[in-house]
Order: C-alpha cells, then structure tokens, then sequence
C-alpha cells in the first residue's frame, strides 16, 4: 500500500508523490489533476476516482491547522481504487473457496458483494476528491512560517501573533472558510471580499465545471454532522437531514440542530453554504476527530478517523 498512516510528519510533498503514486498505480480508474495554485504558487490537486458521469465531490484541508483529513482522504481514494481493480480476483477467489465451504466462506461472500457494489458505484460515479484544498496553511501548521517562500506572506502571517501549530488560514492570513459569496457572508475588515482567494476561486471552479450530485467538506474537531441551511427552504432541509442521518448510522457522528448551523457572530461565508445557495444539491459538513483535541493533532487520529468515515462514500452511492 501507498497511503502510510506511520509517517511521523505527512508533509504537502508526501501528498503529492503519493497523489501521483496512486494514479500511476490505479490508472484505469484514478486521474491526478491540478487545479490551482496556492499564493504560494503551491498546486492544488484533485484525484478523479471512477469512470461515471455522475459526480460527487470530497474536500479536506480548508484549515491548515486540520492535518488528520487530508492524508484520510488519500488512505480512502487508494482504499476505493483497490477494490475497484481488485473485484475479478477477489470473484475467482471466491468461487474456488466455495467449492470447500467452511465458517469463513460467508466472509468471503460478503466481501467479494462489497467489492462488486464498489465496482458498480465507481462504474455510475466519478469521485471528485481535492485532499487538501490549502497547502500553505497546511505547512504553516506543520512546520511554521519559514515554509513561506514569500517573504511579504511570511512578514503578514508573523503579524497576526498566531501559534502556527493552531493556523487555521491560507498563505495570505485569510479564512477561506468565511471567503465564499453566499447569503451569510459578511465582510472582517475595509478590504475583505468574497472569493478574494487563490483557494476559493479553485474550489467555486470546480463547483461549476462539475454538475456535482453531493458535496462533502471534511472539517476538524468534534465528530459532528452539519446539514441544516437556514437560507433554504423545508424541502431543501428535509433531504439533507435524510443524509445526514445515513451518514451519522455510518460514522456515529452527531447530527448538529440547526440553530447551531452558524456559531453567533459568525461572519458566514463558508463552503457549503456556497454550493447549497448557488445549486441546490445536497451540501454537508464532516467535522472529524474528538471535541477537546488539541492543535497540533495528534497522528494517533488518523486510523481511528479513517475507519469512522471510510465508508461515508459507499453510503452516499447508494442514497443519492
């Protein structure tokens, strides 16, 4: 396997060789492509994962300070893309053992079912996945600021006075986050603007080149599910709380009350009240790892992580 939840440190770098190991690997079913670029000039990547022509979409890495997703979300790609390549296999397998039944015949069954239906989603879906969304923070959140090789970014990002273990922003000192033009939006300061971001143009890019059944933006801390858009109508909330809810069967994840979709004072903005407003589709947030989780967190969280969400898309194929 590729994706290695022992590496001490998952730096960008690690993201990328593994995001280009992978599609070499699973090339008949996973494309690397670059869709932007940081301020920075880092590349932000997304990994197309199927052959359908339906599309779901994954994200992880708005906040830089959220380490634990992004290398989840890559343990996941190459979880999928294996039981894609690997079902004719795991079929024969299965028909020889049947011919000497024992206790575990019924667990290869099962599994080799798993791998068809997996086969057959990725067959009616392509699997939009963008891992990490915001490499400079990212880094910053890894390393600290010298990873800034602009030294007018690196002057502004010192300014701010924040611990970089808890950076939560882009190169720039931003949120991107609260930097998308929806209802809620509200301007932090005389020369903030919606969408003013190398990272949000990317990730509203993508949201219309794609026609995009659901989207999903991975956050952390909590182990929350968010679903309610107070800017939507009944019908609107109703099919998102049907999501919400198969995705909190799969992860025990907490379905969060609308009256907390929007913390108070909050100045709004954020992705999937983006992509709720301008297209009416299902738009969800996953915040993962536990409530009182400290910054930096702790690498113990990404297996725990990844068997709590691996299967939100195997959900998702077959609700939507």
């Amino acid at each position: 396997m590729i994706i290695d939840f022992s590496q001490p440190v998952y730096n960008y770098e690690d993201l990328i060789t593994d995001a280009k190991a992978l599609a070499k690997k699973y090339c008949n079913i996973l494309k690397y492509v670059t869709i932007g670029k940081s301020h920075d000039n880092r590349d932000i990547i997304m990994l197309k994962l199927g052959v359908g022509k339906k599309y779901i979409l994954f994200c992880s890495g708005v906040h830089g300070r959220e380490t634990i997703n992004p290398i989840v979300i890559m343990k996941m790609i190459e979880y999928y893309a294996d039981e894609f390549e690997n079902i004719k296999a795991r079929k024969e397998s299965f028909i020889k053992k049947i011919k000497h039944y024992s206790d575990k015949t019924l667990d290869h069954y099962n599994n080799m079912i798993f791998g068809k239906c997996i086969y057959e989603l990725l067959q009616t879906y392509t699997i939009l996945m963008i891992p990490l969304l915001n490499p400079d923070g990212y880094m910053i959140s890894l390393k600290g600021f010298d990873v800034l090789s602009d030294p007018q970014l690196k002057k502004k990002a010192k300014e701010k006075g924040i611990c970089f273990a808890k950076w939560k922003f882009n190169g720039r000192g931003i949120d991107i986050n609260r930097n998308f033009p929806c209802r809620s939006w509200k301007p932090k300061g005389t020369h903030d603007y919606a969408a003013s971001e190398n990272e949000t143009k990317t990730l509203i890019e993508v949201f219309h080149n794609y026609k995009i059944k659901c989207f999903i933006d991975f956050h952390s801390r909590g182990k929350y599910i968010y679903y309610y858009r107070n800017s939507m109508n009944e019908a609107y909330n109703e099919r998102q709380l049907k999501i919400a809810k198969l995705l909190s069967n799969v992860t025990k994840y907490e379905l969060v009350d609308g009256k907390q979709e929007i913390d108070y004072g909050d100045s709004g903005g954020n992705t999937v009240h983006y992509f709720s407003e301008r297209f009416y589709r299902p738009a969800l947030t996953i915040e993962t790892v536990d409530e009182e989780a400290g910054f930096p967190l702790d690498i113990e969280y990404r297996l725990s992580t990844y068997e709590e969400i691996k299967l939100v898309l195997f959900e998702l194929g077959a609700c939507l």
